[in-house]
C-alpha cells in the first residue's frame, strides 16, 4: 500500500479483509441509520489508502462521497474542522438551494473578522441545523459516506459537532469512516472528544503486511522483482510496515540491478524514515525522539533497558518512561520490560542520522554505564565492538575476550568474531596471544577455507614463539578435520597451509581405513618417514618442529596396523613411541588421539590417565576446544571400562557435537568412528531408539562391507537388528564383519559382542573360536581386566564345572579391575549356570550382584534382564507373561523352539538333531503351550517382550 509518485494516485497491496468488511458497513448503512467505522494502526501502516480505497468503491457504488482530512493541529483554527465540513457539503448542493448560502458563509467567514473563531453557542446550534438538512437532502438522493482521516488532529469543538450532527437523532443512510493514529488521539479533540464520536464504532485495527504481500508491495516500487532472501529481510526489518516498505524499495531501485543482492545496509536506513518519525515523535512530545534514539543506540543484540536509555537521552528516569509510554501506544516500541524498536529499519534510519563520532562517543557512554553497574560481558562487548574506537580502559579487553569465548561456547562463530576482532586491537600480551587463537576458532567455525587463509597470515605476521606453533596445530587440525581430499581434485586446489607435509599425513590417516593399506596410502607412509632435524631447528618448543610430526604420523600409523593384526605389544610400543613426540602430537591431535586409544584398547590405562595430565599442562594446545573435543573419546572409553556409562555417553556427545561444528566433514572416517562408540553406548544404556537414530543420520544403517576402522558401526547396527528380531539380517552382517580380515579396533568388547551376537543366530562352533582367540589376544595384552574379560566370555560359553571355574576367575579379575559393567555381565552368566545346576540360592545371590552393579552403570537392558530372570525364577511372572514359561521349558524344547525362530524348517532341525519329524512337532507344540503362543506365526513376540529372547538363548546355552 503505497502512493505512486506521479500524483495522487493511490495503489494499494492486500487489505482485501479490511476492505470487505468496510463493505459491509457500506451495504448497512445504505439500508440503515447511520454506521460509523474506525480504522487505527501506527503510522504508515496505511490507514489514509484504506480510506481512500473505501470512498472509491463507494462512488463506484453511487453513493455520495465527503472527504475531510484534518491538518496538524498548529495548522488547524478552532472549529475548523466544522467549518470545512459545512464547506464540502455546500459545494455538494445545488447553487440554488437555500442552505447552500448559509454554508458557505459558515465556511468562508468574512475576511476581516477578528477575535475568536468558534460562534457562538446560537450561532454554532444554527449550523447545526444547516448542516443536518443539507445531509437529509443529499442522503434523499443517495447514501453519504463521510470520510474523516486524522480525526486524531480534530478540535474538540469540531469533534463535538460533529458528534451533534451525526446523532442527535441520527441520521439515515450516513456512513462515517473515520482514521486515528494509535497513541496520538491524546493529543486531539480533548479527554473524551473522539471516544464520544465513534463510541460503538467498527474497530479496524491494521497490522503489518504478510512476507507475501511485502514482496509485492517491493516489487511495485522498486520495480523490479526482488532476490526471496532480500524480501524477506525487508520485510523482517519493517514488520510489514506498507510505509518503510515503500521507503526502503524506493532506495532499492535506485541501486543498480547486478547489486540487488548487495548488503541492504543502506536501503535499510532510508533517510525519509528518519525524517518522517523525528518530525512526527517532535510535534507530539519534545522527549520522544531523544528517548527514540537513545533506544537505538542502547539496545544491540538484546534489548535495552529503562536506565541505560534514560542515561543515553539525559532524562531523569520519570521523562523517560513518560516517553517511551507515547512510543509504546504509536506501536514504535514494544511493551516489555525491556526496550527495542519494533522496526529495524527506523533503528537504521535514527542511527543513520548520527554522525560516526557521535554514535562511537554513544556506545562508549554505554559501555562504561553498562560496566559501572556490572552488566554481562556481552552487553557492554556489543558496545564496545560497534565504535570504531578502542576504549582506553584496561577492562575492556579482558571484557571483550570474555564475551569472545562465550559466543564461541554459545556455538556464535559471528558474533565471536566481533568480539575477538576487537579484543586483538585492544588487549597485550597474554590476552592478545588468547584472543587471536579464539578470533581464528571463530573464523574457522564461519568459513573453513577463508578461516584457514587467515590463520596462515596471521601465523606469518607473528613473531611470538607462543603463538605460533598452537597457530600450526589449529591449522592441522581444522584441514584435517574439515578437507575432503577426494574433493580437492574436483575444486579450486587447497592452498599451502605453510606446512607441505600436512595433507600427505592426514591422506595416510584416511587411508587407514580401508584394508589391505592402499599402495598410495603406502607409499605417503614411506615418503613421510622420520627425518632428523636440521641445523638450524631449534631443539624443544619450534614452530617448524622439522620431522617431530612425521615421526608422530609414522609411529601411530605402525601402532595402528599392529593393532589391527592382533600383536598386542607392538602396538602398545609404537603408541609410546608416537607419544613421545609431543611437539608433532601438538600439531596433529588426531595422532595423539589414536595414540592415546591403542593403550585404552590395549588395557595401559595407567599410560593413557599419565600422558592425558601431561597434555592438560601443555600450554601450546590444551586451551585448543579442538584440541580437548579430540580426548574426549580416550576419557569416554575409560570411563566405559569402569561402567560409568552416563559419563561415557556425555563426553562421546559432547565430541560429536564440537566435531561437527567446526565444519569436520559428515563421512568424515574419525566422525564416523565416534559415531560407531557413541551407539554402543546408547544400546548398553537401553536407548536402542536413539542408537538407530544417529547410525541413521550418519548414514551407517545401510552400506558397503565394513572397514577395518568402523567395525563396531556395523556390529552396532547387526545388535539393533538382533533386538529388533532380524535374525537374517544379523547373520547378513556377521557375515561381512567375520570375513574381513584385520582384527577388532574397539579392543576386547568387540569380541564380546560378535560372539553373543553368533550364540544367537545358532553359529555355536564359531561363537566358540572367536571366545578362544579372544583369551589369547587378551593373554597377548597381559592386562587383568582384558583376561576376565575372555574368561566370561568363554566361561558363559562352557557348562559346569569347567564354565563356573572360568567365570569365577573372570568374577575376581573383574572386581580387582573395578570393571563394574563385565562384572555384572559376568555374575548374570555364572547365576544362570547355577540356575541349571539347581544351587537357586546361590544363583539368586548371584542375580542380586549382578541387578546392584548393572543399576549402578546404568545398564537398563541388562538390569531388565537380571529382574526377569529372578521373576521367573521366583515364580512371580509364571502365569502372567511368557517369561515364566522359560524356566519350564526343557532343554530340547528350548533348543528346538530356538532353531525354529532362527528359521529353521522342522525337517531340517530333525535331521540336524537325528531325531524324527512327529518329535520335533511335540516338542513344539509343548513349548508353544508353555509361552502362551501358538505358534511360528507369533514368533515377532518373543521379541517384543524385552529380554525374553536373550533369556531363552542364554538359558539354552548353559
Amino acid at each position: 500500500m503505497y502512493r505512486t509518485d506521479d500524483g495522487p494516485k493511490t495503489s494499494m497491496t492486500g487489505r482485501q479483509n479490511e476492505l470487505r468488511r468496510l463493505g459491509a458497513a457500506l451495504d448497512d448503512g445504505a439500508h440503515g441509520g447511520t454506521v460509523r467505522a474506525l480504522v487505527t494502526g501506527e503510522p504508515g501502516i496505511g490507514r489514509t489508502t484504506l480510506l481512500q480505497a473505501c470512498a472509491a468503491a463507494a462512488r463506484a457504488r453511487g453513493w455520495i462521497t465527503v472527504e475531510v482530512r484534518c491538518p496538524p493541529h498548529e495548522h488547524l483554527p478552532p472549529f475548523g474542522l466544522a467549518r470545512h465540513l459545512a464547506g464540502r457539503l455546500a459545494a455538494l448542493l445545488p447553487p440554488e438551494h437555500p442552505r447552500r448560502t448559509a454554508l458557505d458563509a459558515v465556511a468562508h467567514p468574512p475576511a476581516d473578522r477578528t477575535g475568536p473563531a468558534d460562534p457562538t453557542p446560537v450561532a454554532a446550534d444554527v449550523v447545526l441545523g444547516h448542516v443536518r438538512a443539507a445531509l437529509t437532502v443529499l442522503t434523499a438522493g443517495a447514501p453519504v459516506l463521510l470520510g474523516l482521516d486524522d480525526a486524531h488532529r480534530a478540535d474538540a469543538a469540531s469533534l463535538d459537532f460533529l458528534h451533534r450532527a451525526l446523532l442527535a437523532p441520527p441520521l439515515a443512510r450516513v456512513v462515517l469512516v473515520a482514521s486515528a493514529r494509535d497513541g496520538e488521539n491524546r493529543s486531539g479533540g480533548g479527554p473524551g472528544a473522539l471516544p464520544e464520536l465513534l463510541a460503538g464504532a467498527r474497530q479496524l485495527p491494521l497490522t503489518g503486511l504478510a512476507p507475501s504481500q511485502s514482496a509485492a508491495l517491493l516489487r511495485r516500487v522498486a520495480r523490479r522483482a526482488p532476490a526471496p532472501d532480500v524480501a524477506a529481510e525487508c520485510h523482517r526489518a519493517c514488520a510489514g510496515n506498507p510505509a518503510l516498505l515503500t521507503e526502503v524499495a524506493r532506495v532499492l531501485r535506485e541501486r543498480p540491478a547486478d547489486r540487488a543482492g548487495a548488503p541492504l545496509a543502506a536501503a535499510l536506513r532510508p533517510a525519509a524514515v528518519a525524517e518522517l518519525i523525528g518530525t512526527r515523535l517532535a510535534g507530539l512530545d519534545p522527549n520522544a525522539g531523544k528517548v527514540a534514539l537513545a533506544i537505538a543506540v542502547a539496545e544491540t543484540h538484546s534489548a535495552a533497558e529503562p536506565l541505560l536509555v534514560s542515561h543515553l537521552s539525559g532524562l531523569t528516569l520519570a521523562e523517560t518512561l513518560a516517553a517511551v509510554d507515547l512510543l509504546v501506544c504509536m506501536h514504535l516500541v514494544a511493551d516489555d520490560d525491556t526496550l527495542y524498536l519494533r522496526h529495524r529499519v527506523v533503528r537504521e534510519a535514527l542511527l543513520g542520522r548520527m554522525t560516526l563520532m557521535a554514535r562511537n562517543a554513544a556506545h562508549l557512554a554505554a559501555a562504561t554505564h553498562l560496566h559501572g553497574k556490572q552488566a554481562p560481558a556481552d552487553r557492554i562487548a556489543d558496545h564496545l565492538a560497534a565504535s570504531t574506537v578502542t576504549l582506553d580502559e584496561p577492562w575492556a579487553a579482558p571484557v571483550l575476550l570474555r564475551a569472545g569465548q562465550k559466543a564461541l561456547a554459545a556455538r556464535e562463530p559471528q558474533r565471536a568474531r566481533r568480539y575477538l576482532a576487537h579484543a586483538v586491537r585492544a588487549a597485550s600480551g597474554a590476552d592478545r596471544r588468547t584472543a587471536v587463537l579464539e578470533l581464528v576458532d571463530a573464523e574457522i567455525g564461519i568459513d573453513l577455507q577463508a578461516g584457514l587463509r587467515e590463520a596462515v597470515r596471521t601465523l606469518e605476521e607473528t613473531t611470538e614463539d607462543a603463538l605460533r606453533l598452537p597457530l600450526l596445530a589449529r591449522i592441522s587440525t581444522a584441514r584435517y578435520l574439515g578437507t575432503d581430499p577426494g574433493a580437492t581434485a574436483r575444486t579450486t586446489p587447497a592452498p599451502d597451509y605453510a606446512r607441505p607435509d600436512w595433507h600427505p599425513v592426514h591422506a595416510l590417516l584416511d587411508g587407514l581405513a580401508a584394508y589391505p593399506l592402499p599402495d598410495t596410502a603406502r607409499r605417503t607412509g614411506e615418503r613421510l618417514a622420520p627425518e632428523e632435524p636440521g641445523p638450524g631447528c631449534p631443539e624443544t618448543g619450534g614452530a617448524d618442529c622439522c620431522g617431530a610430526d612425521r615421526a608422530a604420523a609414522d609411529a601411530v600409523v605402525r601402532a595402528l596396523r599392529s593393532h589391527l593384526t592382533c600383536r598386542p605389544a607392538d602396538a602398545v610400543h609404537g603408541a609410546r613411541e608416537a607419544l613421545r613426540a609431543e611437539g608433532g602430537l601438538c600439531l596433529h591431535p588426531v595422532l595423539r588421539l589414536m595414540a592415546l586409544m591403542i593403550l585404552a584398547w590395549n588395557g595401559r590405562d595407567a599410560d593413557v590417565t599419565s600422558h592425558l595430565r601431561l597434555h592438560h599442562d601443555c600450554g601450546h594446545c590444551h586451551a585448543h576446544p579442538l584440541h580437548r573435543a579430540l580426548l574426549l573419546p580416550v576419557t569416554a572409553h575409560l570411563a566405559l571400562l569402569r561402567g560409568r556409562l552416563r559419563t561415557a555417553h556425555d563426553r562421546l556427545g559432547a565430541s560429536l557435537d564440537a566435531l561437527a561444528h567446526y565444519g569436520t566433514r559428515p563421512q568424515h572416517p574419525l566422525l564416523i568412528w565416534l559415531v560407531g562408540m557413541l551407539a554402543e553406548v546408547r544400546l548398553a544404556m537401553g536407548r536402542g531408539p536413539e542408537a538407530r537414530a544417529l547410525l541413521h543420520e550418519h548414514g551407517c544403517l545401510d552400506g558397503p562391507a565394513p572397514d577395518r576402522l568402523h567395525r563396531e558401526v556395523w556390529l552396532t547396527r547387526a545388535r539393533l537388528r538382533a533386538d529388533g528380531g532380524d535374525l537374517a539380517g544379523v547373520a547378513a552382517d556377521l557375515a561381512e564383519l567375520t570375513d574381513a580380515p584385520g582384527g577388532p579396533t574397539g579392543g576386547v568388547h568387540t569380541y564380546v559382542h560378535t560372539v553373543d551376537l553368533l550364540t544367537q543366530v545358532g553359529r555355536h562352533v564359531q561363537a566358540r573360536e572367536t571366545a578362544r582367540t579372544l583369551l589369547r589376544v587378551a593373554e597377548a595384552m597381559g592386562t587383568p581386566r582384558e583376561r576376565g574379560i575372555a574368561l566370561r566370555v568363554l566361561g558363559a560359553l562352557g557348562g559346569a564345572p569347567e564354565g563356573e571355574d572360568l567365570l569365577r576367575e573372570a568374577m575376581r579379575l573383574l572386581a580387582a579391575a573395578e570393571a563394574d559393567f563385565d562384572l555384572a555381565h559376568a555374575a548374570a552368566d555364572l547365576a544362570l549356570l547355577l540356575f541349571d545346576d539347581g544351587r537357586y540360592e546361590e544363583a539368586t545371590a548371584e542375580l542380586s550382584t549382578a541387578l546392584e552393579l548393572a543399576d549402578r552403570c546404568g545398564a537398563r537392558p541388562l538390569a531388565l534382564r537380571v529382574r526377569q530372570r529372578l521373576a521367573a525364577a521366583e515364580g512371580r511372572s509364571a502365569d502372567r507373561s511368557p517369561l515364566g514359561g522359560v524356566l519350564k521349558l526343557t532343554k530340547r524344547e528350548k533348543q528346538i523352539l530356538i532353531d525354529a525362530v532362527r528359521g529353521s524348517t522342522n525337517e531340517r532341525i530333525a535331521t540336524t538333531l537325528h531325531i524324527t519329524r512327529r518329535t520335533v512337532e511335540l516338542h513344539l507344540s509343548s513349548a508353544y503351550r508353555k509361552l502362551d503362543i501358538t505358534g511360528r506365526k507369533d514368533f515377532p513376540h518373543l521379541f517384543r517382550t524385552a529380554g525374553l529372547w536373550p533369556l531363552l538363548v542364554d538359558s539354552a546355552a548353559t
